[in-house]
C-alpha cells in the first residue's frame, strides 16, 4: 500500500544521490529519513498519485492559465542562451567574454547536436508549471562525455522513496500514473544523480550507465521530495474553479436569454373602443385587425430609421373611478446580457490568476481599471522588472550545463552558461531593446 499525502502534494526537499558514488572524502548536508517511505515501492505524487496529472486537466480547462505559464516561460527564455566567461576589463569590473574560437566552435556544435534550445524550453516550462524538472542525462557509449541533456516529461516521473542513508537513488519514468506501477515493463527506471555537491564526480565515479536523472527543485517551504508551485493556491482557494466556471455560465445565459426587447400590453377594451362592433366581427377579421396593429407598432419600435420617433398610444378615462387606464403600454425586457452579468468576477478571477503566477497585468495586455495593456511605460517598467527578478529560475534551469556539462566534458572551467536578458528601452535611446537594464534600475543579472 503506497504513501498518503495531502492532495496539495506536500512533500520537501531533500537530497538526491546515486548510493553507490557517494563522494566520501567530504562531509554531507544531513538526510532526514520520513519513516512513512519505509517499505514502500515509490513516493506518491498527491494522494492518489496522479497530482499532476489533474493539474494538468485544471490547466486545459481554465481559458488563461495555460496561456500565463507559457508567457511566464517565454519570459524565463528571454533572448536564448549564450555562453563565454567573465574577465576584469583592468578597471576592476567584469565583463562577459566569449570564449577562444576552438572552445567556442566545440560548445557550439555540442549545444546544436543536443538541440540545447528545446531543454531550456521544456524545462521552463515545467519549472512555472510544478516546481519540479527531471533532467536526464545521457553519456556518450564510452562514458567519456555528456552527450546529451533533455526532459522528461514531469507528469511522468516518480521518485523512489529514500535509501538507508537518507538519499533518493531512483526515478521511475512511465506515462500510465496513477495506474502504473514500478515494476510494471513499461517502466523505465534511472539513477538519480546528487544535485548538492560535486555531480560531475559523482556521476564519472558511477559504476555503470549512461542515463542519469538530475532533478531540478525549486524549492518551497514544508514541501519533500515534490515542489508544489505557488500558483497552486488558486487551485486550493478556489477561484480557478470560479474562472473555469465563467465561461459555461456565459454560454448557458446566452443559449437561454430571449431576445425579446419590448413588452407590449394592449388592453381588450382598445379593439371595443377603436373598432366599432369589434366583438361581433367573425374571428378571422379580428384576428387580421390585432396583427396588422401589432404589425404597426412593431415597426416604429424596430429599424434605424425609426430611432428618436414618437410613439403614442391611447388611455381611457374612467370618470366613476377617477382614474386612467392605459389601452396600450410598452415596457422594455431588462437585458441581463447587456449589463454585464458576471464581468467583475470575470476579473477578479483575471486578476488573482495573474497574481497568483506572478504575471504583471500589464504583460499581459490587461489592465485593472479598464481592460487595457496600459501604456507604454506600464508596460515596459513591468517588463523590465520581471527579467531582473527571473536570474534564480534561469540559474537553475541552466545548473546542468553550468555544474554538470561544463566540468565532465572537460570544458574550460571558467566557462558559463547563461540567458541573454534584454530589457526595454525609452524612445529617446534610438533603440528598442537592450542588453544592459535602464540606467533608473539596477540590473543584478550578468
Amino acid at each position: 500500500m503506497g504513501i498518503v499525502f495531502n492532495e496539495d502534494a506536500s512533500f520537501g526537499v531533500t537530497p538526491l544521490a546515486v548510493v553507490s558514488t557517494e563522494v566520501k572524502s567530504v562531509g554531507r548536508p544531513t538526510n532526514i529519513i520520513d519513516k512513512e517511505t519505509k517499505g514502500k515501492e515509490l513516493l506518491k505524487w498527491g494522494e492518489n498519485n496522479d497530482f499532476p496529472q489533474q493539474v494538468i486537466i485544471d490547466i486545459r480547462k481554465n481559458p488563461e492559465l495555460g496561456t500565463l505559464l507559457d508567457k511566464e516561460a517565454n519570459l524565463l527564455y528571454s533572448a536564448g542562451l549564450e555562453w563565454g566567461k567573465y574577465v576584469d576589463d583592468g578597471n576592476g569590473n567584469e565583463v562577459f567574454k566569449r570564449l577562444a574560437p576552438d572552445q567556442n566552435k566545440k560548445i557550439r556544435e555540442w549545444c546544436k547536436r543536443t538541440n540545447i534550445d528545446r531543454y531550456l524550453l521544456e524545462a521552463s516550462k515545467d519549472l512555472y508549471t510544478f516546481y519540479n524538472v527531471f533532467v536526464e542525462i545521457v553519456l556518450s557509449n564510452d562514458r567519456k562525455s555528456i552527450a546529451q541533456i533533455c526532459t522528461q516529461a514531469a507528469e511522468e516521473c516518480r521518485l523512489a522513496p529514500q535509501n538507508n542513508n537518507g538519499l533518493i537513488d531512483t526515478c521511475y519514468i512511465n506515462a500510465n500514473w496513477p495506474d502504473a506501477q514500478p515494476t510494471d515493463k513499461l517502466t523505465k527506471k534511472l539513477t538519480v544523480i546528487d544535485a548538492y555537491y560535486d555531480p560531475a564526480t559523482t556521476l564519472k565515479e558511477a559504476k555503470s550507465g549512461t542515463n542519469f536523472i538530475y532533478m531540478l527543485n525549486y524549492a518551497n517551504p514544508g514541501n519533500k521530495f515534490y515542489q508544489l508551485a505557488d500558483w497552486n493556491s488558486i487551485r486550493e482557494s478556489g477561484w480557478l474553479e470560479v474562472s473555469s466556471e465563467l465561461p459555461k455560465l456565459k454560454k448557458a445565459l446566452l443559449k437561454n436569454q430571449t431576445t425579446i426587447k419590448h413588452h407590449i400590453k394592449i388592453s381588450n377594451r382598445y379593439w371595443d373602443m377603436k373598432y366599432d362592433g369589434f366583438e361581433k366581427k367573425p374571428a378571422a377579421e379580428r384576428t387580421k385587425i390585432k396583427s396588422d396593429e401589432i404589425e404597426k407598432i412593431q415597426q416604429l419600435l424596430t429599424g434605424s430609421e425609426n430611432a428618436g420617433k414618437n410613439f403614442w398610444s391611447v388611455f381611457h378615462s374612467d370618470l366613476n373611478m377617477g382614474k386612467d387606464n392605459e389601452l396600450i403600454k410598452i415596457e422594455a425586457v431588462d437585458d441581463k446580457i447587456k449589463d454585464g452579468k458576471f464581468l467583475e468576477d470575470g476579473k477578479d478571477a483575471s486578476i488573482y490568476t495573474m497574481s497568483a503566477v506572478g504575471l504583471h497585468p500589464a504583460l499581459v495586455g490587461t489592465m485593472p481599471n479598464n481592460g487595457l495593456g496600459g501604456a507604454g511605460s506600464n508596460i515596459r517598467e513591468a517588463y523590465n522588472l520581471h527579467i531582473l527578478t527571473n536570474k534564480s529560475r534561469q540559474d537553475l534551469i541552466l545548473e546542468p550545463l553550468n555544474n554538470l556539462v561544463v566540468p565532465y566534458n572537460g570544458w574550460d572551467p571558467e566557462t558559463v552558461f547563461r540567458f541573454k536578458n534584454q530589457f526595454m528601452t525609452t524612445l529617446d535611446t534610438g533603440t528598442e531593446t537592450s542588453s544592459k537594464a535602464q540606467t533608473s534600475t539596477s540590473n543584478t543579472s550578468k
